[in-house]
């Protein structure tokens, strides 16, 4: 049986609706602006964000939004 190929990091989950997918490709593209990562390594440090805060990637998405809005306005 052939391995399956894995999905790039990049890619929220299928579950999300487009607007959701839109908050996290936006906190991921502040994590890679703020911190010089790449794709994959800004999601990963999203997940890891939600993760240790026992939430979602789009709740942790918004959090990050909006405090980066606070501290750019």
């Amino acid at each position: 049986m052939s391995a399956m190929p894995e999905l790039p990091m990049t890619m929220p989950s299928a579950k999300l609706s487009q607007e959701e997918q839109k908050l996290v490709e936006r906190a991921r593209n502040i994590l890679m602006h703020q911190r010089d990562l790449t794709e994959t390594q800004a999601y990963s440090l999203l997940s890891e964000m939600a993760d240790k805060r026992k939430t979602g990637m789009v709740a942790m998405s918004r959090q990050l939004i909006s405090l980066t809005s606070h501290l750019t306005a």
